[in-house]
């Protein structure tokens, strides 16, 4: 039988950023459920409920791409309020990464695996299942620098969801580093 992966493309952040996104996070009296500081990450294209057989085809995609090293600015706050999220976000997202954004879609695409269509906002979750979304959002800038991307998936278990990373390509390389 072939097992099937609730699959996504993502930029997590390094411990350095990862520290002060949580740092931001907890200055929150959040009602809503934190994100873990491990679990923080920019979905970059999700691609849902594939088979097994589909993961080499997509380290496979990702190894074609250059990504090429850029810094974005997290200074935003934000939320999503019919589905409950508390996000820290960008004002400005430098070109080279929406252009890479682009070409992982368009070779997505080409290969016919199918994936969220939904228009791409750079975001990171740092709530959810939030009520009350607090009223005063400082913007407290984080400067995050980006050097590659990778695939994960997402685990349901009964007490929330855990990711595992299936590859991790960074800039100026070609291969799979788990």
């Amino acid at each position: 039988m072939n097992r099937r992966h609730r699959l996504f493309f993502a930029l997590e952040p390094g411990d350095r950023v990862r520290d002060q996104v949580h740092a931001i996070q907890s200055g929150f009296d959040g009602d809503g459920r934190a994100v873990k500081p491990g679990q923080f990450h920019v979905t970059l294209a999700f691609l849902g409920m594939q088979p097994s057989l589909l993961i080499p085809e997509l380290c496979g995609i990702a190894s074609t791409l250059a990504f090429e090293p850029c810094t974005v600015v997290l200074d935003r706050l934000g939320n999503f309020r019919r589905a409950g999220v508390l996000w820290l976000g960008a004002s400005s997202v430098p070109a080279v990464l929406q252009n890479f954004h682009q070409s992982l879609l368009e070779a997505i695409k080409q290969t016919g695996i199918d994936h969220d269509q939904k228009s791409w906002q750079f975001h990171l979750t740092l709530y959810r299942r939030l009520r009350n979304p607090p009223r005063i959002m400082e913007t407290i800038p984080v400067a995050w620098p980006l050097d590659g991307f990778s695939l994960i998936e997402s685990v349901s278990l009964n007490n929330g969801v855990e990711y595992h990373r299936q590859g991790h390509w960074k800039s100026g390389s070609s291969g799979i580093h788990p």
